[in-house]
């Protein structure tokens, strides 16, 4: 099967896997990432050779999670505009499309996705989020760019060798 007619699924399944932790309630949710958080701050106290009072701990711990759940909202929106942008590479469309659909395409799912939290128990809709969510469509779509350039600049360097 050629890669042009399924280039579009790893968006597609990006977008399944968004929908899905969107649909986790708030304590569910919220759990994930403070164990995440909680390994982290372990690491930490482990490698630095350093343990923190309980209420120290506690606010480090909140903060990290706070980081860790901002930061993955950054990253899956990145990886998703990334996705699209690959879609439309693969399509050879012009670059513009890959610059700009990948954003405008993001910036509606994460408020879609937002939205949709509203209905999910604890949880609520944030238009920060959707900010954060498109910040990181903005840099996956660049980062989708330099790495074509470069992938280019790699290959005239070997022709001009050749």
């Amino acid at each position: 099967m050629k890669l042009k007619y399924i280039s579009w699924l790893p968006a597609a399944i990006l977008m399944g896997v968004i929908f899905y932790f969107s649909s986790k309630p708030a304590d569910v949710s919220g759990e994930s990432s403070l164990t995440i958080a909680n390994s982290i701050l372990n690491i930490y106290e482990n490698v630095s050779d350093t343990q923190f009072q309980i209420d120290d701990r506690t606010e480090k711990l909140y903060f990290i999670d706070h980081v860790v759940r901002k930061g993955a909202h950054f990253m899956e929106y990145a990886i998703l505009a990334c996705a699209i942008a690959f879609h439309f590479f693969v399509w050879k469309r012009k670059r513009i499309w890959w610059l700009l659909v990948p954003v405008i395409f993001v910036a509606l799912y994460a408020s879609s996705d937002e939205l949709h939290q509203t209905m999910v128990q604890g949880r609520s809709g944030e238009v920060r989020d959707v900010v954060l969510d498109t910040l990181g469509a903005i840099a996956g779509t660049l980062m989708f760019n330099l790495m074509i350039d470069f992938k280019s600049y790699i290959i005239a360097k070997k022709r001009f060798r050749s």
